[in-house]
């Protein structure tokens, strides 16, 4: 089954996929997995299909005709509400990884090949003590991606 969008496509720009790597192996190092440890791997991302056992999942689809400039609105929309939830004391996690199986997952929804299913929200409480919750990431430096004019 194709995947609903091409969600992998900053891997094929060196510098979006030498970061993509490095959480990657940030968040699999601190689970204590290495690198060459595929069906360890495998496990870890298969808990994806289940929101990591998230007692609710926020699914967002939307008409596929849909384009770039509402794609985005969706990401503003999606920031939002997850703000709302850190308010009421729950956490997220975005979930592009439904992407994969949105065919399937829209299927058992009832819902038409018309929509696009965007990604899944996993809604909970972290484990504060989880390794994957855990890791440092390494941040690009803000003037790598903002340019700031007419000021001194």
């Amino acid at each position: 089954q194709a995947a609903e969008y091409d969600w992998a496509a900053p891997g094929t720009e060196e510098a979006y996929k030498k970061r993509l790597d490095g959480v990657s192996a940030g968040m699999f190092g601190a689970m204590g997995i290495a690198r060459d440890d595929g069906a360890g791997r495998m496990a870890a991302m298969a808990k994806n299909a289940v929101s990591f056992d998230a007692p609710a999942v926020l699914f967002v689809y939307f008409p596929r005709l849909m384009k770039e400039p509402q794609w985005s609105d969706v990401g503003m929309w999606l920031q939002t509400i997850m703000l709302l939830l850190r308010g009421e004391g729950l956490d997220s996690c975005p979930q592009e990884f439904m992407g994969m199986y949105g065919r399937t997952i829209k299927a058992h929804l009832g819902l038409s090949d018309d929509t696009l299913l965007f990604c899944g929200i996993a809604i909970g409480w972290r484990d504060a003590d989880a390794p994957a919750n855990n890791f440092e990431r390494e941040r690009v430096a803000l003037e790598d991606h903002i340019t700031f004019l007419g000021v001194d």
